[in-house]
């Protein structure tokens, strides 16, 4: 048993989920998928060259420096190339699928600590909806953005749901994705 304060009975239940987990068809199918991905060249240069394309990008408009139109242009290009090849769109869905189940996972964790008793569905999933509409960076800070230095965790994909009158919540930089398309 690795070095943790669990006691033999947690460890017991919480191998018993990671085995399920581990043998759950959606798991697997998205561990193929991821697979896929990894193997191909073409489709994880691809996506690299977005990545770094996006953070070179986040950066110059980090420092002042507003992306002209034709880089803005490329970036969308490299975009729609990702979301139309069918590895990438398979990796980010996957990838996509593990993050949410984990996180719903968790909360069930964490609302069992918190009441002393196994939580109903019900009731994960208005956690989860509070956490979503609380938190608009929609990362791990589990609801409270204030709880994330967002510089340091890396996984924060911003989902802003903003207007015409866009002001970004503040929550980008280093390991953060904007969704809103507002950036």
């Amino acid at each position: 048993m690795a070095n943790t304060s669990l006691t033999p009975e947690l460890v017991k239940l919480a191998t018993e989920l990671a085995y399920g987990f581990a043998s759950c068809q959606k798991v697997v199918a998205a561990k193929a998928r991821i697979g896929l991905f990894y193997q191909n060249p073409e489709a994880t240069d691809l996506f690299r060259k977005v990545s770094e394309y996006g953070e070179t990008l986040r950066n110059k408009h980090m420092e002042g420096m507003p992306p002209s139109e034709e880089e803005l242009a490329r970036f969308d290009q490299l975009r729609s190339a990702v979301v139309e090849n069918e590895l990438c769109k398979g990796f980010l869905e996957s990838r996509q699928l593990l993050d949410d189940m984990l996180s719903v996972v968790n909360q069930y964790l964490c609302l069992a600590i918190e009441k002393g008793a196994a939580p109903s569905d019900e009731e994960v999933a208005d956690a989860m909806n509070q956490q979503m509409s609380a938190c608009s960076c929609g990362g791990g800070c589990h609801g409270d953005c204030g709880d994330c230095d967002n510089e340091s965790c890396g996984n924060h994909e911003c989902n802003c749901q903003h207007g015409d009158d866009h002001e970004c919540c503040g929550k980008h930089g280093e390991g953060h994705e904007c969704k809103c398309g507002k950036h």
